[in-house]
Formats: C-alpha cells, sequence, structure tokens
C-alpha cells in the first residue's frame, strides 16, 4: 500500500497542502504589513496598520462573514477538548450538510487540517461541511461506545446548528473514511432508530463493517502491523486471549442493517486495499436484504479511503445533491 493510502490509517502524511497555506487570514496580514514597510512607520503609522488588519481580521473570521462561506471557524460540540469541530459553511441557506469522519485506526488525529482539502472540495460545491475530531481510545478505554457516541453527538450539534452555518438540518450525509467509515455507519445506524430521517445519506470510503470477519485475516490476508495492533486496541482484545466475538458484532455495522426508515447508502472500496472488498460487499449485500437503497463501487488500484476521494468525488458530489 502507498503512504498516501497509509495516511488515513496512522497519520503519516499531512492531508493539508502548504498551497493552502496562502488563504489563511493570518499569513495574508503579515504580507501586507511587509509590503506596507511597518518596520520603518512611525508609531503611529503602526498602530493605525494594526487597526486596520485587526478589524479585516475581525470581519473574516466574525460569525456573519463565515455564513457567507469562506474560512472555517473551530467549534465545540461537546465537554471533552477533543469533541471540536470545524465547520465549512456554505455560500447558501439551505445548503445540503456534510459531517466529515476521519479514520486513523480508532487512535490517530492530529488536527482539524487533516481533511481540510476535502473539506474544502466539498465546500467548493455548495455543501455546508463539519470536519469533526472525537475522542480515541486508549489502554484503559476501548474505541466503542466512545468514539460512535462523539460521532453521534457531533451529527446532533451539526443538526442544531445548520441553519447558523447556511444549512439544510433535513438534509444530513454523513462521510467517514476508514476506522471513521465504521463510526459513521454506526452513528447512522443508531440515530435511524431513535430519530429516524435524521440523516438522509451515507458515504463510506474503505470502512470496515464486520469485525468478526476481519479478525481472522490479521496477519495472514492483512499484514499492516500498525492496524492489525489498532484493530486489537479497539477491542481491547489482548494478544494471546479469547477473541471478544460478541462484543465485535456488536460495533459491526454490516450485522445492524437498518430495517426501517432506511437512508441512502454510497460505499466504495479499493479493490487491493488494506481493508478487503469482502467488507464492502458484506456492507451493500446486508443494506440490500433490509430494503436499503445503496450503491457499491470498487475503486480500481490499492488506495485507501480519502487517498482516493479526488478520484470519486464527482459521484460523492452528485449523491449528496440528490438526497
Amino acid at each position: 500500500m502507498s503512504a498516501r493510502g497509509r495516511e488515513d490509517l496512522v497519520g503519516v502524511i499531512s492531508m493539508r497542502a502548504s498551497a493552502d497555506d496562502g488563504h489563511l487570514l493570518p499569513r495574508r496580514c503579515s504580507a501586507l504589513a511587509a509590503r506596507a514597510g511597518l518596520r520603518g512607520a512611525s508609531l503611529r503609522g503602526r498602530l493605525s496598520l494594526a487597526i486596520v488588519l485587526g478589524g479585516l481580521a475581525a470581519l473574516a473570521l466574525s460569525p456573519a462573514a463565515l455564513a457567507s462561506g469562506g474560512e472555517p471557524r473551530e467549534v465545540q460540540y461537546g465537554a471533552s477538548p477533543l469533541e471540536i469541530a470545524n465547520v465549512y459553511p456554505s455560500s447558501t441557506s439551505g445548503s445540503p450538510v456534510v459531517v466529515l469522519v476521519h479514520g486513523g485506526g480508532w487512535r490517530q488525529q492530529r488536527d482539524l487540517s487533516r481533511l481540510e482539502l476535502s473539506s474544502r472540495a466539498l465546500q467548493a460545491e455548495g455543501f455546508t461541511v463539519y470536519e469533526i475530531d472525537y475522542e480515541q481510545d486508549s489502554s484503559e478505554t476501548p474505541a466503542f461506545p466512545l468514539e460512535p457516541d462523539d460521532v453521534i453527538a457531533a451529527t446532533r450539534w451539526a443538526i442544531a446548528h445548520a441553519a447558523a452555518y447556511n444549512g439544510n438540518p433535513g438534509d444530513v450525509t454523513l462521510l467517514g473514511g476508514s476506522a471513521g467509515g465504521n463510526l459513521a455507519a454506526l452513528a447512522v445506524e443508531q440515530l435511524d432508530e431513535e430519530s429516524p430521517g435524521a440523516v438522509e445519506g451515507v458515504v463510506l470510503l474503505s470502512a470496515p463493517t464486520n469485525l468478526v470477519a476481519l479478525a481472522p485475516m490479521l496477519g495472514e490476508q492483512i499484514t499492516y502491523q500498525p492496524f492489525v495492533g489498532a484493530f486489537h486496541w479497539a477491542l481491547d482484545w489482548e494478544q494471546g486471549e479469547p477473541f471478544p466475538e460478541a462484543y465485535a458484532a456488536r460495533w459491526s455495522p454490516a450485522l445492524h442493517a437498518p430495517s426501517h426508515n432506511c437512508p441512502s447508502w454510497l460505499i466504495f472500496n479499493g479493490e487491493t486495499e488494506l481493508i478487503p472488498l469482502s467488507q464492502a460487499q458484506e456492507m451493500q449485500d446486508s443494506l440490500t436484504h433490509a430494503g436499503c437503497q445503496s450503491t457499491l463501487e470498487v475503486v480500481p488500484g490499492g488506495e485507501h479511503a480519502f487517498a482516493y476521494f479526488h478520484r470519486v468525488k464527482p459521484e460523492i458530489f452528485s449523491f449528496i445533491r440528490g438526497q
């Protein structure tokens, strides 16, 4: 698997390109100050320029400006410092809402710029995007139900505050990759039980959907050790201990497809990537059997999750608009 494909799993490569940094306000202000000859200016000139730049910053980052699109705003959707999101508002009121869930083997996240390029691409298509972070598993606390609960909380927050960012609370899609796809699917299934129709669509990229079926593949078909270790950690499964099958089944979305009020699903998986194609096929079969509207698309090659987002984004954009 390429380094790019591994990024979504273990955070090897930053998804944030240096070219995008040029769009951030603080660097624009620094450049403007340099061009204005700030060092050689009088104290009065310095104060005047500082006031101007401060005013520009306040305007660019105010809620009113954000509600018209532009730079993201960091928000807190829960009490934990890790329960945060970057909101990329649409420029048009009543726009579809996308909750973006990163992967990382249920244990890796860096900062809210991780999926900035994907978030900006979605925003440019006229969607309001919530790029979320969530609490991670540890040696004391496994991934479940900690992480799906955070995704559910973030989705509820996004729905409750959608209008403030030009989003439509009745048109929400969850988009998750790798472990984030597993969490997105679990969150939608629970939300569907509690609040039917709360989510209109789900997009999965390389999602582990049946942890019970995946376990025997570790070390044989799946040899990438960071994922093998992350899988054990997520399920609190000690090496040499019996496999916690009932616990793993509880957190396998392919085993719990909604039986009514099912949202629409769009599932992608690389043909020869880290997550076996059989995981996507099991999810597709389960949804079809439950009577849900679902489409499975196989991506040629071995790229994983958001590493192939650029190749499938036209289908994703079309799917979100169609909800």
